[in-house]
């Protein structure tokens, strides 16, 4: 790989991208059962779901008529939601807690357990072997997101590393593998496929996942103005979803090839390994597992403890079940 061309390749497309995100919130709010569904999703494993979907027209087969909106991390879809501008979201577990607690969001199933869709990667030549390594080191993370969460509050502690003794700068998922090759960091902690780049192009290393540390929920989320008035759409929207995993999950060669071919059209070099290699690391069960409660409220209760939040949500509310109920019975 000519890292040269890889840095320019990154930089440019992955934060073009970011701009989009963050001008996410300028747009108009959608009339309700009048307009499609404004979809918000990032393009990142998490967003594997809904690249299949679009590009098989499975949503549109379902009936389900919708407008995509990419953004950079959940994060950003959150606040896109929020403003009115999005209605329904792929969330990380920290946006979607913020999320429900301030602007009583609601979850329409699990997009998929993404514990081992995450990774710390140290780059080839750091001299870093283990997380105990990353001690005065520069690390890259999207900071706010579920991923940076974990990495800073579980998996440092959990390795005998205070948050102070390492540099942690901003850097969004799609700029990471980038601040590597410029040497700006010494390792990241990211999403998939990036990690994945990274490993798979010989640019840097896994030094642990998170799936031993966090489940990692990731939530299709959805504005209250939505859940209150289209139901009938969400429940299309929901058989697409459904249909797009069962893709992933049953012809993950058509799965990778379809979107190793989105990333090429915006013009990156990446080998179809690193495609397969992502997808074999989705969970994609929709359903709320019983330890998903207590977890929630675990993670709930140090928003509290950290003043981000101002109570524990009323999980029984915020989870709904009925949408995919119904969506399954197609």
């Amino acid at each position: 790989m000519n890292h040269s061309n890889a840095r320019r390749r990154f930089v440019g497309t992955m934060g073009r991208l970011a701009v989009a995100g963050a001008a996410a919130p300028t747009w108009a709010t959608r009339a309700f059962a009048a307009s499609p569904l404004n979809v918000g999703y990032q393009d990142t494993s998490w967003g594997a779901v809904m690249m299949i979907g679009l590009q098989e027209k499975l949503f549109a087969k379902a009936g389900c008529s919708l407008q995509p909106h990419l953004f950079d991390s959940g994060n950003s879809t959150r606040n896109a939601m929020i403003s009115g501008a999005v209605d329904v979201g792929v969330l990380g577990v920290t946006p979607f807690i913020l999320g429900v607690e301030k602007a009583q969001m609601h979850s329409l199933a699990v997009a998929m357990y993404a514990g081992a869709t995450n990774a710390v990667v140290a780059r080839n030549g750091s001299g870093i072997k283990s997380i105990a390594d990353l001690k005065g080191k520069v690390v890259a993370s999207q900071v706010g997101s579920a991923t940076d969460y974990v990495f800073q509050n579980v998996i440092l502690p959990h390795y005998g590393v205070k948050k102070s003794e390492v540099r942690i700068i901003n850097v969004t998922f799609q700029n990471q593998v980038a601040a590597l090759l410029s040497k700006s960091a010494d390792a990241f902690a990211g999403v998939e496929p990036y990690p994945s780049v990274a490993i798979v192009d010989g640019i840097g290393h896994e030094l642990v996942d998170y799936e031993q540390f966090d489940m990692q929920p990731v939530f299709v989320g959805v504005d209250p103005k939505p859940y209150a008035s289209d139901k009938p759409e969400l429940v299309k929207f929901m058989r697409g979803w459904l249909e797009a995993s069962a893709m992933i999950r049953h012809d993950p060669q058509q799965a990778s090839r379809i979107i190793w071919d989105r990333f090429k059209a915006q013009g990156y070099s990446f080998k179809q390994a690193i495609i397969q290699r992502m997808l074999s690391k989705l969970d994609l069960d929709p359903a709320y597992r019983p330890t998903l409660d207590a977890y929630l409220n675990k993670q709930a209760g140090i928003l509290v403890h950290e003043g981000k939040i101002s109570h524990v949500p009323d999980w029984k509310s915020a989870l709904d079940t009925s949408i995919l109920a119904q969506a399954r019975k197609a």
